[in-house]
């Protein structure tokens, strides 16, 4: 259930656009306002049989501690932002000097916002 709701929670936020805006991953194709309502009215019913199922099989929710979840994705970010570095993607061809230099500049930026994030959450 727990699976079965966060799929439906994730549908509705894209459908009413309470995502938070993302640089990165944008959401293209669209529904007619007739199917983003038959689609909603169908989830808010699934959320209230889950609800119910829930209850009636006595079902646990799932308890996940705030401060660590937003901790691991501080650090998912880190090692993206470290595996990003020029020394790391040598891999992918070498970077003209300049090209280098300006892409480490940009990492240390996120970087430093990345640390100061870390350093938040762990204190």
């Amino acid at each position: 259930m727990l699976i079965v709701d966060a799929a439906a929670v994730r549908m509705l936020d894209l459908l009413e656009d309470r995502n938070s805006p993302a640089a990165m991953k944008t959401v293209e194709g669209s529904v007619t306002e007739g199917e983003r309502e038959h689609v909603k009215a169908s989830l808010l019913q699934l959320q209230a049989l889950i609800a119910s199922f829930v209850r009636k099989y006595d079902l646990q929710p799932s308890k996940k501690n705030l401060r660590r979840i937003l901790a691991a994705d501080v650090s998912q970010i880190w090692v993206a932002l470290e595996d990003s570095r020029p020394a790391r993607i040598r891999g992918y061809g070498a970077l003209p000097v300049s090209s280098a230099e300006l892409l480490e500049a940009d990492l240390q930026e996120l970087l430093l916002v990345a640390h100061r994030l870390r350093a938040l959450l762990n204190s």
